[in-house]
């Protein structure tokens, strides 16, 4: 897909705020005809655009209130070194986010858990059971004061 134009992007702004809206009332807001809207929402989704509708869940009322970042660090980079630990990041439920960065850290993970014991459980098989594992930093989330994953535009 080319590049995005006005429309598009009025499109994936409303989305972003409610992936529910009807198709009438999402080309209603746009200013399109709903056939023209429904066309321009799967070129979107074909272009990879829009990769998938999802529920935004509270992880504190569904019993994962308790939120970590996680820094970590490898002994070494390549990518035979590091598979072990994808597959258990990929794995794990309480693994929401992980990230492999640049700069004074190799990684960067963002994990919903139930409890100081699910985090415990977790470091035992992610982090300390990984000889490629050099350091781990957590710190505990004591507040949020924004959560927007999903809005980018």
């Amino acid at each position: 897909m080319a590049e995005l134009d006005q429309i598009d992007t009025k499109i994936l702004r409303h989305l972003q705020k409610d992936a529910d809206i009807a198709n009438a009332d999402l080309a209603d807001k746009i200013g399109l005809s709903p056939s023209a809207c429904l066309r321009r929402v799967a070129k979107l989704r074909e272009a990879g655009i829009i990769r998938k509708t999802v529920a935004v869940i509270d992880p504190s009322l569904v019993g994962r209130p308790l939120r970590a970042v996680i820094n970590l660090e490898f002994h070494r980079h390549g990518n035979r070194y590091r598979q072990d630990f994808i597959r258990k990041t990929r794995e794990l439920e309480a693994v929401r986010q992980c990230y492999l960065v640049t700069g004074e850290v190799t990684g960067v993970m963002i994990l919903h858990m139930r409890d100081m014991a699910e985090y415990t459980a977790l470091c035992d098989t992610l982090f300390d059971a990984d000889e490629n594992i050099v350091w781990y930093r957590t710190y505990i989330v004591t507040e949020t004061l924004k959560d927007e994953i999903s809005s980018i535009l």
